[in-house]
Parts: structure tokens; C-alpha cells; sequence
């Protein structure tokens, strides 16, 4: 069993023990390891060298091992370095992750906005009449795609329209336009009685004015080979307006 040798530190006090054969045979330096202070220590006398194990408050680090602790310090830096290198590849897959979550909330988001254009398409139509036709046919597109996927089919095409006018008349001191149109069930069997939809339109079929009406009768359905009229005044009409357009709306 190897010796011990208890030393010192002459710059702390701090005492610690160290094997002897590393002292051996002329002594050499010795560096705290509580403050680091660095000293000269030959072998001490018998009785320190005696002196039990369960004084030692820490371990003495020699001098010559220093570079072997600094080696260590420096490997530390370099493993550091080695994990810093591997957190770009977490960033992005978070990156990722945060891009599908962005684009599923756009998806929602652009529905959300589809479903409320068709449900609100009257009141659009109204406060924006450029966009008339691109409402029209966004609705129209959604009714057919319902239509197939209920498994049901558009309006007759028996029904056409008969008798269409339109002019502008003064009633009572004001202008107005007066549209009338007559839709003929032209089958042998009952038929629904739409809605039609009519639109003000100027030289550039741009929307000026649009509503939908029924018939004059509020009837829910055209007997065969019968018509059924259609009437409505539309108030201050457009000075520039060019004609006025009717076509059935789909249920």
C-alpha cells in the first residue's frame, strides 16, 4: 500500500494529501486546488508523511498535470462546439413544423372566407356591383358541385323565358325601371317555379343593380305548357345603364 504525504497550501492554508512517490525523490511544485496558488514543496518529515487520510479536505493537482487539466478545459469547448453544430437541424424542423401550422391556419381561413361569400353573395352583390360576375359564377360553380354530390339536377330545361321587357317610366314624379319577363314550363309535368335573378348592367356588362324576384303570383310551382309572370320596379335607376340581364337562379 502506497504512502501518503499530507500537505499544505502556504498561500490558504488549505490541507490535502498527495502519494509520496510523486514527491520523490527532490520534491517538486504543487498547485492549490482551492485558490491555485503554486509552490515548491520537497518531501515533508516522517510524521506528516504519517499523518491519516481523514484530515484531507481536497486533492492536490501537481503542476506537472496542469496541461493534462487544460487539455480537458479544452476538449469541453470543442464538445460544446460539436452540440451547437447539431441545433441548426432542430431549428428547422421546428421551422417546419411552425410552416404547417401557418398553412393549415390559411386553409381554414380561406374557407372560412368562401363559406361566408356565399352565404352573404346578395349583400356583396349589392355593396360591390364590379364584382357581380365573379360572385355569379363562384355561387353558380358551388350549387352544381352540390347538386352532384346530392345526387340531384338542375332546373328543366323546358323552362325559357317569354316576353321580355324593360323600360324606364316616371311614377309619381320619380324614375324608375319597369322589368317584366313571362317563364314558360315547356314539359308535360309540374315543375318548381325559380327565383329569377336580374341585373343593371352598363356598355360593359359590369353590374350596376341586381336583385332576385319570384313569380307575381308567389306560386311554388309552373304548370305544363303554362307561364308564369314575373314583374318588379326597380327605383332611380342608372342614368348610364346600357340593358337589363334575367336568368333563373338554381336552387
Amino acid at each position: 500500500m502506497s504512502q501518503t504525504i499530507v500537505l499544505s497550501c502556504p498561500n490558504c492554508a488549505t490541507r490535502f494529501s498527495a502519494p509520496v512517490e510523486k514527491f520523490m525523490p527532490g520534491g517538486r511544485q504543487v498547485r492549490c486546488s482551492q485558490c491555485q496558488h503554486v509552490w515548491f514543496s520537497a518531501i515533508p518529515s516522517a510524521p506528516d508523511r504519517a499523518a491519516p487520510a481523514s484530515i484531507t479536505r481536497e486533492a492536490a493537482i501537481p503542476a506537472s498535470s496542469a496541461a493534462t487539466a487544460t487539455a480537458d478545459a479544452a476538449a469541453e469547448p470543442q464538445r460544446t462546439r460539436t452540440r451547437r453544430r447539431r441545433q441548426p437541424r432542430r431549428r428547422r424542423a421546428g421551422a417546419g413544423g411552425r410552416f404547417l401550422h401557418l398553412l393549415l391556419w390559411l386553409i381554414a381561413l380561406c374557407l372560412l372566407a368562401a363559406i361566408l361569400a356565399y352565404i352573404f353573395r346578395e349583400p356583396l352583390r349589392r355593396a360591390v356591383p364590379q364584382a357581380a360576375p365573379y360572385i355569379d359564377r363562384y355561387t353558380n360553380t358551388v350549387d352544381h358541385t352540390a347538386q352532384g354530390l346530392m345526387g340531384r339536377s338542375k332546373l328543366p330545361d323546358a323552362l325559357e323565358f317569354r316576353n321580355i321587357h324593360y323600360d324606364v317610366k316616371d311614377y309619381d314624379g320619380e324614375k324608375a325601371i319597369l322589368v317584366e319577363a313571362d317563364l314558360m314550363n315547356t314539359s308535360d309535368e309540374d315543375v318548381p317555379a325559380p327565383r329569377v335573378h336580374i341585373r343593371v348592367v352598363d356598355s360593359d356588362s359590369a353590374p350596376m343593380y341586381a336583385t332576385i324576384i319570384g313569380p307575381e303570383d308567389m306560386s311554388d310551382s309552373i304548370p305544363p305548357n303554362q307561364t308564369k309572370h314575373y314583374f318588379v320596379r326597380i327605383p332611380e335607376p342608372p342614368a348610364d345603364f346600357d340593358r337589363v340581364l334575367l336568368n333563373i337562379e338554381e336552387e
